[in-house]
């Protein structure tokens, strides 16, 4: 039987949020037979990103309480009742009448605005709870022990102000972490005016404050590591506090209006709020207008689907990530404390393995804010070759951020 990945991923999902208490996509996952990443898979899945091997099709089947084959049957079916919702007129209506035609347009529009937002709010989430356990477990717990280490060195730019960056999007991406970790370093060191005393506030209010710092740091060097590639290089404080990115000023991600009117495309939105069945019977001058802006919706979704499609791949990454940081740095951050013993403590006084282990921190907290300061917006507004371009950068950051916290806890 043929069925489309859209389908797919729909039945799957539903399966998989019926079960009590609700499955998460890493326990299907896991259930299936994926490793690392098993949440992510699940996630490409469910978005019709990706087809399952036939192996992994049928361990996904199981462990939602079907068949193979009952599962490729659903998914079969379900492919037709989309081709039928989106396509064919409504019984007793005229073929092919105008507000037929628009009734199933808005229905298309409909769908694909509830998709997406659901998507983003579940993702979303995820990413939210990471994050504010990454943040409150390793990174701000950090910095208050750094608060009591005294004659920290400055960082030296060395590398940084006269780097030639090239336009390759892995060089960029370690060329991004170099930058923020010494914006780390620098506003630990106490580098920003103090601003690292703000832990003391506490939660989202002391991570951007931290992040400010960071940020003032990075910008000192003339290092800009808020632009997403060398062309579209913009000021770090706007890169780390702006309300593009994942996670703004210390904030989760921004999942109310501002960031869903870009995922969702604004027009669209404002089509399936309602008051839409008045306006198809309307005259046919006034009918044509409305289809003109279906046209304009239609070719927004269009427009940004491969960025939406992009952001469901990044967001269950960049969660795996700060899950990574939360649990497995933070621990390590715990046994570096109790060897530390009572602070406040000169720099000079520290074994050299409790320097490196200050370094090593450092460059995890690099590693983490790289990974907040995704920037959604300019993800989303994005076209063409500097789309994918800033697609395989943000991919980039992803895996070096991965690869740099895993070597070091």
């Amino acid at each position: 039987m043929k069925f489309s990945l859209e389908a797919l991923g729909m039945v799957i999902r539903e399966h998989r949020e019926v079960k009590v208490p609700k499955m998460t996509q890493d326990e299907l996952g896991a259930k299936a037979g994926y490793k690392k990443g098993a949440s992510v898979s699940i996630s490409r899945i469910e978005s019709g990103l990706t087809r399952p091997g036939s192996d992994r099709f049928d361990a996904i089947a199981l462990a939602l309480g079907l068949s193979p084959a009952e599962l490729e049957a659903e998914a079969a079916k379900r492919t037709l009742e989309l081709a039928k919702e989106r396509g064919e007129p409504r019984v007793g209506a005229a073929a092919g009448s105008g507000e037929d035609r628009i009734k199933d347009r808005i229905k298309r529009v409909q769908h694909e605005v509830e998709r997406r937002t659901g998507l983003i709010t579940e993702l979303g989430d995820a990413f939210n709870t990471a994050h504010d356990r990454a943040r409150d477990d390793f990174v701000m717990k950090f910095v208050a022990i750094a608060r009591g280490i005294n004659g920290a060195p400055q960082p030296e730019p060395v590398g940084l102000e006269d780097d030639d960056v090239t336009e390759d999007a892995q060089a960029q991406a370690k060329y991004r972490l170099r930058s923020t970790s010494y914006g780390v370093r620098y506003a630990l060191a106490g580098g920003a005016g103090g601003a690292v005393a703000g832990a003391a506030l506490g939660g989202a209010a002391a991570y951007g404050t931290f992040m400010a710092a960071v940020s003032f740091g990075t910008a000192s060097t003339g290092t800009a590591i808020g632009g997403l590639t060398g062309v579209a290089a913009s000021n770090a404080a706007l890169a780390l506090l702006g309300g593009g990115t994942l996670a703004a000023g210390g904030a989760g991600v921004a999942g109310g209006a501002a960031l869903l009117a870009g995922i969702v495309a604004a027009p669209a939105l404002l089509l399936a709020v309602g008051g839409l069945v008045w306006m198809v019977k309307r005259s046919r001058k006034q009918q044509q207008q409305l289809m003109e802006q279906l046209n304009e919706v239609d070719a927004e979704i269009a427009a940004t689907h491969r960025s939406f499609e992009a952001l469901v791949d990044i967001l269950p990454r960049a969660t795996e990530i700060l899950d990574y940081v939360a649990v497995h740095s933070g621990h390590a951050l715990k046994r570096w404390e109790r060897r530390l013993g009572l602070r406040p403590l000169d720099w000079d006084s520290m074994s050299p393995e409790d320097i490196q282990r200050y370094y090593d921190f450092s460059e995890v907290a690099a590693a983490q804010l790289a990974v907040v300061s995704i920037n959604v917006q300019g993800l989303m507004a994005s076209r063409g070759e500097d789309r994918e371009k800033l697609i395989e950068f943000i991919d980039e950051v992803l895996t070096e951020a991965q690869s740099t916290i895993e070597s070091l806890v």
